[in-house]
């Protein structure tokens, strides 16, 4: 049986980055990186950007388009 489609939306995922040793290497600025993507919902958002940036995800927020 298939998957019925659901709503993507946009999210910005911050994640803290590692070096090149893997060690979590937090910007000077204090400015988070992120990723943003479209997912189902927050937690499939935060479960994808872990995934793509192999880094720890600190916070996940859905972008709101302008109609």
């Amino acid at each position: 049986m298939a998957k019925a489609p659901t709503a993507q939306r946009s999210y910005r995922c911050f994640f803290t980055p590692k070096d090149g040793l893997g060690h979590l290497a937090p910007s000077d600025t204090g400015a988070q990186p992120f990723v943003q993507l479209k997912a189902e919902n927050a937690e499939a958002a935060f479960i994808s950007a872990h995934h793509v940036t192999g880094c720890p995800v600190s916070d996940v927020e859905r972008v709101e388009h302008a109609a």
